[in-house]
């Protein structure tokens, strides 16, 4: 098993890709990106792997990676892209966590995603307050654009529904966040900061971030939404900024960012589903660089 993943140094400002066997606890190969920018956040985010290329975001870039000559090839920009967080691909189109305005874009040219159906989330789900942005203002010059009533992280697409978490109602308070899909403006869970979910076996897991927890949701497709208590709540055993997760073989991988001028790498926790019980094991150090932060690791299959 290996994963291939978009990783962030905040610290040293830098980003890249990593390939990693996590059951060796391996750093097999690393790639550094060398763009540079006047802030912080220049590292890559969220991934999803296309034929042979990783896809992956930084702030306002989506850049292609060649898995299979480990080499990167392009970027493309877009003046709406802001803090760009995850990618999920669904039915040859590619659709773009856009953190910074509130919004998931949907490009059908996966290769080149310039041309997107732009959907803010608080226009889908009356649950959020509207807010004016400027679709035709250059975002992806901005740094920070702030007061997010949203803050979407990821998306799940899956029998025509759009399952986003978002990490605010309002404000950036504990426990603010809501699971919606935006197809139909249902909520799935509310008041639960959570970064990331992955389906499995009909089962629906989410990264509780702040509270070092992932919370199960049983059969989400075929019960009533609002889910009013999650079924169950699966300590990670250690503290971290918990995002990034995958279940393979029934087991969940989920890493721990670090990050602010923090010197210290991320870790990951690779749980057993049945029973809970968690390792924990820190991201080793490949050539000399320590990468704090991790948004979204991907399933290398070959």
């Amino acid at each position: 098993m290996k994963l291939i993943i978009p990783v962030e140094s905040i610290k040293y400002k830098t980003g890249g890709v990593i390939l990693y066997d996590p059951i060796k606890n391996v750093v097999e190969k690393q790639y550094i990106h060398d763009k540079k920018w006047k802030y912080d956040r220049t590292g890559w985010r969220g991934g999803v792997i296309y034929g042979d290329y990783l896809i992956a975001t930084d702030w306002t870039d989506i850049h292609y990676f060649n898995i299979k000559k480990w080499k990167y090839e392009r970027s493309v920009t877009k003046s709406t892209w802001n803090d760009l967080h995850y990618l999920y691909i669904h039915e040859d189109k590619l659709y773009i966590v856009n953190t910074g305005i509130d919004a998931i874009e949907v490009a059908d040219d996966i290769m080149n995603p310039v041309k997107t159906d732009l959907r803010f989330i608080f226009d889908d789900c009356p649950h959020f307050t509207k807010k004016a942005i400027d679709v035709k203002h250059k975002w992806n010059e901005e740094y920070k654009t702030g007061g997010h009533v949203c803050h979407p992280n990821c998306i799940f697409v899956k029998k025509g529904r759009a399952i986003v978490t978002c990490f605010e109602n309002e404000t950036r308070g504990f426990s603010s966040g809501k699971i919606v899909d935006i197809n139909s403006g249902r909520i799935l869970l509310d008041r639960h900061n959570c970064h990331d979910g992955n389906l499995y076996k009909g089962d629906f897991y989410l990264s509780h971030t702040r509270k070092d927890k992932i919370l199960v949701i049983k059969n989400v497709f075929d019960r009533d939404w609002p889910v009013k208590r999650v079924d169950r709540i699966i300590d990670i055993g250690g503290k971290g900024w918990w995002r990034g997760q995958i279940i393979r073989d029934g087991k969940i991988y989920v890493f721990a960012s670090y990050a602010y001028n923090v010197d210290r790498g991320a870790r990951m926790a690779i749980i057993e589903i049945k029973t809970g019980e968690s390792k924990l094991q820190n991201l080793p150090v490949f050539d000399g660089k320590v990468w704090d932060t991790i948004y979204q690791p991907c399933l290398l299959e070959k």
